[in-house]
């Protein structure tokens, strides 16, 4: 038999060894066993790790908490599983209370196959509170989800060792599966992403050179220095701020990019990227972050530090304050460049929406309102399919908005709302909610504190309407008769009834307005925006059609298009041209 003279094929264990050079971790103290023989080989064959062994896990441990302590550096100890792994426990927390970095690499034979009696298979997916800052276990590869994942869990864990003045953590190593065979033949290593961490003390790594843009997702209202500091970034670095209505952001720089990206065409202005800077938390506008995801690279600036692949292209992160951030990659004295920014607007500002063609629907309805919002009001936005449209329709620059995008649940958006009235009762504020989201959460307008300051529209359309788009999977696989009952859970609360609301509505002091058409509609929702707080707080109950809704939504995603073509553009722009192909067959197979 020939002599191991290569790296192991399980992707695994190439990604972990890459990686730990990549992060400075040459010393390795290797005990004997086999489940963690399918890396030992590669230490060796690389050449550029400093190998000891120790036949004593407990003892390795120990010797690995002196090799640290004294050289200030990561050390790896690696060994087999079930009671081997055990014995580490000691010099562990000795690790632990000294924050000393112990990189532990423990071999295991199927993680389904813990609690089923099989030999040395032992549970290590919870370790005692004062023992590994963290412990990660990686997937046995299957595909590229499992790959990502893997690089993620390794890139994280590896950092976590010096983190917050470091300290222990855990790798699980699985074989690769059931018919793995200890094959050596690689003789080089996967290429695999390296994620690397910053903080305030640092030497930060140089911006490159090329396009620039920062994607802001769900933010606190900007304080003033942090407002001035992106701006004066971007204008250094001819970049933009694609924004959407939850990220806080007023600059110069702000791109309001909802609209221009979910068209069927694909704007220029998302192409190309060379580094995307991403802050804040879980995007409202989802159209551009999906655009954004062709960016190269991706820098994530947050005071948490945590690694947030969000775009899967996450190289650098930066646990700091943003305007921190901003100011150290700030030129000073260079001309203000602002071209991107002009090809910017000039695609969002000439996207006309078709108001005129438009059916009665939510959409309808936001293209009237959004921009007539009285001054300084604050506006709450229901999940799925409310915040999908409103993100299409700019908001005067005073009015403030806000949404419960962390979860994107519809449970709270009522409650949520009426917490943020309580807190500033001397604004006013309106909340947009589809009828599932509002009925969820009823009981709430019974509140004893609610004041007249609250303005909310009800978008009643008689069940969810997000799952009957065109573009959705539900409504091109199922078909909205058989979504209705279920998935979308029409025909609850009265199945649109005309009275339901609006009694219970005014018997809790509302003023109640209603529309179920255009003309209807226009004739009353100015009353519902009026700019002064009223002798009552408002609920606006309008009744749309799926039918039409859908068709809104179509012709707001294809501008650019002939209406008649739209619902095609949207389809195959969201499923690719196969899928809309196969869908076809099988339509045409069953019947309509």
């Amino acid at each position: 038999m020939e002599k191991v003279n290569g790296y192991s094929t399980n992707l695994n264990v190439q990604m972990l060894v890459s990686l730990m050079l990549e992060h400075g971790i040459k010393r390795v103290i290797v005990s004997p066993g086999s489940m963690h023989a399918s890396i030992v080989p590669g230490f060796q064959y690389n050449g550029n790790f400093e190998m000891y062994s120790t036949v004593d896990e407990r003892g390795a441990a120990y010797m690995a908490c002196g090799m640290a302590a004294e050289s200030g550096e990561p050390v790896a100890i690696v060994c087999t599983e079930s009671v081997a792994s055990r014995n580490y426990y000691p010099a562990i927390a000795e690790a632990y209370y000294r924050k000393l970095p112990i990189l532990a690499i423990t071999g295991v034979h199927d993680y389904a196959g813990r609690g089923h009696l099989q030999p040395q298979t032992i549970d290590r997916s919870e370790s005692p509170t004062d023992t590994f800052n963290l412990k990660v276990h990686l997937p046995v590869i299957k595909n590229k989800a499992d790959i990502w994942e893997s690089n993620i869990l390794i890139n994280k864990a590896l950092l976590e060792l010096k983190r917050h003045g470091g300290g222990p953590v855990h790798i699980d190593l699985p074989r690769s599966d059931e018919n793995n065979i200890l094959d050596f033949t690689a003789k080089t290593l996967c290429k695999t992403r390296c994620i690397r961490r910053y903080t305030y003390n640092d030497r930060l790594p140089k911006l490159p050179d090329g396009k620039i843009a920062v994607f802001v997702g769900t933010h606190a209202k900007f304080t003033e220095a942090q407002s001035k500091a992106l701006d004066a970034f971007c204008a250094a670095h001819n970049a933009v701020a694609f924004c959407g209505h939850t990220s806080g952001y007023k600059g110069k720089y702000k791109v309001m990019s909802c609209l221009a990206a979910n068209q069927s065409k694909v704007y220029d202005i998302f192409n190309n990227i060379d580094v995307l800077i991403h802050i804040g938390e879980p995007a409202a506008d989802e159209a551009t972050f999906i655009r954004l995801k062709s960016a190269k690279e991706v820098w994530r600036v947050s005071p948490d530090g945590e690694i947030r692949d969000t775009f899967k292209k996450l190289t650098n992160v930066f646990e700091m304050n943003e305007d921190f951030f901003f100011e150290n990659y700030r030129v000073s004295g260079c001309e203000d460049k602002d071209s991107y920014l002009r090809e910017c607007l000039n695609v969002v500002e000439n996207l006309a929406v078709p108001v005129e063609n438009l059916p009665f629907s939510n959409v309808y309805a936001a293209s009237c309102i959004a921009g007539k919002l009285p001054e300084n009001s604050i506006i709450h936005l229901g999940l799925s399919n409310t915040i999908r449209i409103w993100s299409m329709f700019n908001f005067p620059e005073s009015v403030c908005s806000n949404s419960n995008t962390g979860t994107r649940g519809i449970d709270g958006v009522m409650s949520s709302f009426l917490g943020a009235s309580f807190a500033a009762k001397e604004k006013l504020l309106f909340c947009v909610n589809g009828d599932l989201s509002f009925f969820y959460d009823l009981n709430s307008l019974g509140n004893r504190d609610i004041g007249n300051n609250i303005r909310i529209l009800l978008v009643n359309d008689g069940g969810g309407g997000l799952f009957k788009h065109s573009g959705s999977e539900s409504y091109i696989y199922i078909g909205e008769k058989d979504l209705n009952p279920y998935i979308a859970a029409a025909g609850h609360f009265g199945n649109k009834s005309r009275t339901l609301v609006k009694g219970y509505a005014e018997s809790l002091g509302f003023e109640y307005l209603t529309a179920s058409n255009r003309a209807e509609f226009d004739s009353v929702y100015e009353r519902f925006i009026t700019p002064e707080i009223t002798d009552k707080p408002m609920l606006f109950e309008i009744f749309t059609d799926s039918a039409e809704e859908r068709k809104a939504i179509d012709m707001m995603k294809s501008i650019d298009v002939p209406v008649g073509t739209a619902a095609k553009h949207v389809a195959k722009k969201l499923l690719g041209q196969k899928r809309v192909n196969a869908i076809k067959k099988v339509v045409s197979g069953r019947g309509k």
